[in-house]
């Protein structure tokens, strides 16, 4: 088999298709991540420039700073709150602990002492065992998870302003962009080595753009949702936590019930039974609303079968770290776009150039 054999072998292309976006993903995509979100933002904003420049004699660059700026600030102002609010969280977690501590303990205690004389069973040995082994556990938090925790708040800090610094390039990159967005869309259509690179461009911000229009109006819904019913139930922060599931469910994978599953046992240990069952039933509900709406909000536009985005989620997660979350999807996105044109052999753009 001769070296050209080699290179048009369709197995061949494709491992190199995959090893090229591996690349990509490990090496490049944290410095180029600034420039990519202010394309897209760019990309999103674009015809309402347009639409608006027509109304109002003012140059885009001007109007592109209107409507991104806000945004920026929108999204360091919710970053920034989270930070502060996990702190204080984290400043009440050994009391916290402690009241945890104190709940469980006397949830046993009502369990045991039910269960004393019954099957043979002695209720006080049981408590006693119980009341040991939580305070060990309650111990070793506070002497162990504590100190961690605290020690790494000076990663912490760093991290909150290389994300503030991450959105302020961003922001200033997506001003600058304007500019040229315009000739740089032209070029890359009209060149013919070029186009394959816009035609996955499009094709990802195709993806991009489905999913963010579907996941917020899930967000929007699954948060009201949740936020209502808590509320009328009475559940202290109903408001906060139906908010904070909406959020989280989001996330591929995660969904409500890293909120609501742990709010259900905490009714548990406070002795709310209905309350318990309204976050149960309010979990089951949740996830009937997203398989029945997702599929009408998405349909078949992005084209990967769900097995697949599982699969491209503990592979990022595993190749990337926690950035996999998002690099993993956003690369099975590429290899998917870039595996289409190399199998129809030709590129088909649909958007008008701007």
């Amino acid at each position: 088999m001769g070296a050209k054999d080699i290179w048009d072998n369709k197995l061949v292309k494709t491992g190199l298709v995959f090893v090229g976006v591996w690349f990509f993903f490990r090496c490049l995509f944290s410095l180029t991540a600034p420039f990519i979100l202010a394309f897209l933002m760019i990309t999103l904003c674009y015809p309402l420039l347009e639409r608006m420049q027509k109304k109002i004699p003012v140059r885009k660059k001007y109007l592109a700073v209107v409507i991104i700026l806000p945004i920026i600030l929108l999204m360091m102002s919710i970053l920034w709150a989270v930070s502060v609010l996990c702190w204080r969280q984290l400043e009440e977690l050994p009391a916290f602990c402690t009241q945890v501590g104190e709940l469980v303990q006397r949830f046993f205690h009502r369990c045991c002492c039910r269960l004393d004389g019954k099957f043979g069973w002695d209720g006080l040995q049981i408590e006693q065992f119980v009341a040991e082994r939580v305070t060990l556990v309650m111990e070793n938090v506070q002497v162990q998870v504590m100190p961690q925790l605290l020690s790494s708040s000076y990663s912490c800090c760093k991290g909150l302003f290389a994300a503030l610094g991450f959105l302020a390039i961003t922001c200033i990159a997506a001003i600058l962009l304007e500019t040229e967005y315009a000739d740089i869309v032209n070029g890359l259509k009209k060149s013919e080595e070029l186009r394959p690179v816009w035609a996955v461009i499009e094709g990802v911000l195709s993806y991009i753009i489905t999913f963010l229009k579907a996941q917020g109006v899930l967000l929007l819904i699954i948060s009201v949702l949740c936020s209502v019913t808590l509320s009328v139930a009475g559940v202290s922060g109903g408001i906060f936590f139906g908010v904070l599931a909406g959020i989280l469910d989001v996330l591929p994978f995660i969904g409500t019930g890293i909120v609501l599953v742990p709010l259900s046992l905490w009714q548990l240990l406070n002795g709310q039974y209905v309350r318990m069952a309204v976050c149960l039933i309010l979990y089951a509900a949740c996830i009937v609303t997203r398989e029945l709406l997702e599929p009408k909000l998405i349909g078949r536009r992005i084209g990967i079968a769900p097995i697949f985005m599982l699969l491209a989620l503990y592979a990022g997660v595993r190749l990337f770290g926690v950035g996999g979350i998002v690099k993993g999807p956003l690369a099975l996105i590429v290899i998917t776009e870039i595996l289409k044109i190399m199998r129809d052999g030709k590129v088909n753009l649909t958007k008008e150039s701007p």
